[in-house]
């Protein structure tokens, strides 16, 4: 006859305990640079949720509308045996929330499935029919084992099937949490193979709820110390760990779960971080969830804390440079990837080499930029921290050398500013090409021919192209470039790439109007 589990319904007053792991953490100090200690973006104001103890409260997930917890708080029917540190056995309980966020009535989760050794976190299928729960073995209450459960849709509120899951071993799983989807089951293990301490790890989950490939997530994840608590929102795992860049004990990060894998692992900063504990991470909508945490008591008991989070206007303002004259590079593509691949803003740098953008806090970006005359550049950009929510990043491109085609020294186009014979700053650098040319080439004379659009009059392009070419002429000569190597001559609209007449589009007119370097 199968195994039928009761949940109990029945509200009465209670409060909790804290989850696995709490009990035996292992105290670090290991802080982030002072650099660091700065705004993420992302404030997160706490207070305390209501049904805190003397005792220690870690919460766990949402089931039916309703806040599980884990308390080592007598109330109920809850099993008190204390285990081997001599303290009593936490408990599941489940709470009501109220539209403040404020949690009250808890009471016993179910009778039948708290067990006589501690209880540890649950999980549970997207549609709430199938429970994934986690007790400490008899004769080892530092290690947890994992079980699944369905309820039973014909007698309301009753588990059935209980099943120790094949994954377990001698070794300790906890804190488990799903996928959005329901494909994955994420937890904590310190399974031989792992990087050191517990270590996060994903299991398949197959058509009947059991575990399948049990995959280590890695180490952008997991560390030499510790890891536990996985919580998947959307793109994003939010997880504690005490190995990687903390404030100090268990801090929350947030890595972003991509195509090419777990990427940008980030602290979420000291505005939900202390020098304590910090574990639990879960969110009930977009900017509101739950953290437990000991930053207000010893170092064995945790209290639950709701909290609103508010994201901050961050921007970043990147100039373009040439590498090495570090002379600013307008007119530069620039195309804006998130690390999703995602692309969130396509522009180009403005007269003095700039762009801007508002980023997302935690958010790393791609940002690749072309021009003309230049190799394509790529940086990334991570909006991890900043004094005062404002970025700044220089970007530097490398010039691609002149190539000599049809006896030509061919380099991108010499701009000059509308109406204007002066050679600008950018079109310096690439008039320096030439120069590298004939240094190279001592014996080579060429011919500098300038050429207009079509707008204007014929008499006045010719006299605007001839004072182009000479205002190159006279750079190649302050340069040193010998005069008998030179010529110059403007040839108006009189050779235009593109007869187009006043249809011309922007670019066809960008490409009139150029200066063509000819071999004698």
């Amino acid at each position: 006859m199968k195994t039928k589990l009761l949940f109990l319904i029945t509200i009465i007053n209670s409060v909790f305990l804290f989850a696995q792991g709490g009990q035996n953490l292992i105290k670090t100090n290991k802080a982030v640079t002072a650099s660091k200690i700065e705004t993420t973006g992302l404030n997160f104001i706490t207070n305390d949720s209501g049904i805190n103890t003397e005792l220690s409260e870690v919460g766990s997930t949402f089931f039916m509308g309703k806040y599980l917890i884990l308390s080592n708080k007598k109330r109920g029917f809850a099993k008190m045996t204390a285990n081997e540190n001599n303290r009593p056995n936490n408990n599941l309980f489940c709470a009501n929330i109220d539209k403040y966020g404020n949690l009250s009535y808890p009471i016993l989760f179910s009778r039948l499935l708290d067990s006589e050794t501690n209880e540890g976190g649950v999980a549970f299928s997207p549609d709430e029919k199938t429970i994934y729960l986690t007790h400490a073995k008899a004769d080892h209450q530092n290690q947890f084992e994992i079980f699944k459960a369905t309820l039973d849709l014909e007698i309301k509120g009753y588990w059935k099937d209980l099943q120790k899951l094949t994954i377990n071993g001698d070794y300790s799983i906890e804190t488990p949490s799903m996928n959005n989807e329901g494909t994955k089951l994420y937890f904590a293990s310190d399974m031989p193979g792992g990087f050191g301490g517990f270590d996060l790890y994903v299991a398949d989950v197959l058509a009947d709820g059991t575990l399948t490939n049990v995959t280590n997530l890695g180490n952008t994840v997991n560390s030499a110390k510790n890891e536990k608590y996985p919580y998947i929102n959307g793109r994003y795992l939010f997880f504690s760990s005490e190995g990687h860049e903390t404030y100090g004990g268990y801090d929350v990060f947030r890595a972003s779960m991509t195509e090419n894998g777990i990427t940008n692992r980030t602290n979420i900063g000291n505005t939900l971080n202390t020098a304590n504990d910090e574990v639990a991470f879960i969110l009930s909508g977009p900017n509101k969830g739950y953290i437990s945490s000991n930053k207000n008591s010893n170092k064995e008991d945790f209290n639950v804390y709701k909290f609103e989070l508010t994201r901050l206007t961050q921007n970043l303002s990147a100039l373009v440079v040439e590498t090495n004259s570090k002379v600013v590079l307008p007119n530069a593509k620039v195309t804006i990837t998130n690390e999703f691949g995602e692309v969130v803003k396509t522009t180009t740098s403005d007269e003095n080499g700039r762009i801007a953008l508002q980023v997302e806090p935690l958010t790393q970006y791609s940002i690749v930029t072309e021009k003309e005359g230049y190799n394509t550049n790529q940086i990334v950009f991570h909006a991890w921290s900043s004094k005062n929510n404002n970025y700044s990043e220089v970007i530097a491109m490398n010039q691609t050398k002149a190539e000599i085609i049809d006896n030509a020294i061919v380099i991108e186009n010499i701009y000059f500013d509308f109406n204007k014979t002066a050679v600008k700053k950018e079109s310096e650098l690439s008039l320096n090409k030439i120069i590298e040319v004939l240094s190279i080439n001592p014996d080579m004379k060429i011919a500098i021919n300038a050429h207009t659009d079509a707008k204007g009059s014929d008499a006045y392009n010719m006299s605007l192209s001839e004072k182009r070419a000479k205002a190159a002429y006279d750079y190649l000569v302050k340069k040193g470039i010998a005069k008998d190597r030179l010529e110059y001559k403007g040839f108006g609209e009189s050779q235009l790439k593109f007869n187009c007449g006043d249809n011309c589009s922007a670019e066809e007119d960008s490409k009139n109007r150029r200066i063509e370097f000819l071999i004698k």
